[in-house]
């Protein structure tokens, strides 16, 4: 029952493959400018704090090397 399991969610991760490369060509095409997260991190911290329109925003790196941003 689990490898049923684990199998359907790794079908619903791959499904989602063409649509994030898809998101990341638009993003390049749109202009924007990619910034290495080295170059966020440079002081060894693992975290930073981002304002945007008035909101305090914390982007994180995981163990796992994810980002993860809360309010």
């Amino acid at each position: 029952m689990m490898v049923i399991e684990q199998k359907k969610r790794l079908g619903i991760a791959s499904s989602l493959a063409p649509q994030i490369i898809r998101q990341a060509v638009n993003v390049e095409n749109a202009g924007g400018r990619t910034i290495s997260s080295k170059e966020l991190f440079t002081d060894g911290s693992q975290s930073i704090l981002i304002e945007h329109e008035g909101t305090v925003y914390c982007l994180r790196a995981t163990k796992f090397g994810k980002l993860l941003i809360t309010k």
